[in-house]
């Protein structure tokens, strides 16, 4: 169980780090041509690569799948509606959470 709570310190510790550090050195590196855009696109291209490693797990299974595709539809449908980011991750993990607890209990009783 030890294991599961090192590895979300440090995932989190990677997200804070993908998305400081270009800020970070952008301001250190500005006189440097190039460097600029590199440091905008960097954190979104290992954001976006995050995203689709999470969505996309192996071996795929459509409740898996399916699961995720409707709690990023309650993420969607929240920021529209609020226009607040961390409430809509938040109502989004919190989706994922309940549908898959939701599903393994209906698997469980049949």
């Amino acid at each position: 169980m030890m294991e599961h709570y090192v590895a979300i310190i440090l995932v989190a510790i990677g997200t804070y780090l993908a998305r400081f550090l270009p800020i970070y050195f952008n301001e250190r590196f500005k006189r440097l041509k190039g460097i600029d855009e590199f440091l905008t696109y960097s954190s979104t291209a290992l954001i976006s690569a995050l995203f689709v490693t999470s969505l996309l797990s192996f071996p795929v299974k459509l409740k898996n799948i399916s699961i995720s595709i409707v709690a990023l539809a309650f993420v969607f449908v929240s920021y529209k509606k609020w226009k607040n980011l961390g409430f809509s991750v938040l109502i989004g993990v919190t989706a994922h959470i309940l549908l898959s607890f939701l599903l393994n209990c209906i698997v469980c009783a049949v």
